[in-house]
């Protein structure tokens, strides 16, 4: 689920402080830069039986069991399951989980490649109504002021709907990295994302957002944005959790060029700012970020 850049073999079969052989993990050259520095206690801000996020300063990690979805801030072993974890301490190159220590054995990218020529995303109107279920009370032109880049459409999606990270977030997150991928670098709604996030989201939520931004994404998506049009790798991105696949999904159609008389509403680009709010962590099936 992850492309590899280059083995690490001297990391191999490392040898703890405690005598005991390093567990190996695969992770962006991002996180393993992470584990730099003195070694200190990270705080647990949300978990499931396959991930377990903590919070490291202004950085977000997850330490991710080997059938997890791979997020770009993750650090993928080969365990079964994390969900019992109750202490992660960070530093010294390494990660202790639990006195188990992980070790960066294998880098990954986690980035979308760019594609060339502009493509249309099928089914735009399926997404857009199935997650119109989901984001009740979103305001009118929201998608179509996303098109435009207009910040207030970051501020419209933020925070909202369920999920760890909202249905609102992910459809961010897939505009993000589908505008990523055909060149776009920030812009006014990626400004606005990374802006208001820490205070409109979940805390995870805010750090893929964050990751987004830089075109950084879960391979489910990065192989949809490659070929939109390709039914399976749509069907696998739409598996993604209860509704961060769709929302994924939806993001991407709407930063492709589309015909739908959905997404044409020019009057109505302009949204009024909403107040803040906060969705707490649920912990969800496998799959589920």
């Amino acid at each position: 689920m992850v492309a590899p850049i280059r083995p690490r073999s001297a990391t191999a079969g490392h040898r703890s402080s405690s005598g005991s052989a390093a567990h190996p993990a695969a992770a962006t050259p991002r996180v393993a830069a992470a584990l730099r520095g003195p070694r200190r206690p990270a705080t647990i801000v949300a978990r499931s039986p396959y991930a377990v996020y903590v919070r490291d300063g202004e950085d977000v990690l997850a330490v991710l069991a080997r059938d997890a979805v791979v997020v770009p801030c993750g650090l993928t072993t080969t365990w079964e399951h994390v969900g019992d974890v109750r202490e992660v301490v960070l530093g010294g190159g390494r990660c202790s989980v639990d006195g188990r220590e992980v070790r960066v054995g294998r880098l990954v990218d986690a980035t979308v490649r760019e594609v060339g020529a502009a493509r249309t995303a099928p089914e735009v109107d399926t997404l857009l109504d199935e997650v119109g279920r989901d984001l009740p009370g979103l305001p009118d032109g929201t998608y179509p002021a996303l098109r435009e880049d207009d910040p207030a459409a970051a501020t419209a999606l933020l925070g909202r709907g369920p999920g760890l990270t909202p249905l609102g977030d992910d459809v961010l997150a897939g505009w993000l990295v589908g505008r990523y991928a055909r060149g776009h670098r920030g812009g006014r709604v990626a400004s606005a994302a990374v802006a208001h996030a820490p205070a409109r989201t979940t805390a995870v939520s805010a750090a893929l957002l964050a990751h987004a931004v830089r075109g950084e994404a879960i391979a489910e998506l990065r192989d949809f944005v490659a070929d939109p049009a390709d039914s399976a790798a749509l069907a696998a991105l739409r598996a993604v959790g209860h509704t961060s696949g769709t929302g994924l999904a939806l993001g991407v159609a709407l930063s492709l060029p589309h015909p739908s008389p959905l997404c044409k509403q020019p009057d109505a680009i302009h949204l009024p700012k909403r107040s803040s709010s906060f969705h707490s962590a649920d912990a969800r099936r496998r799959g589920d970020r």
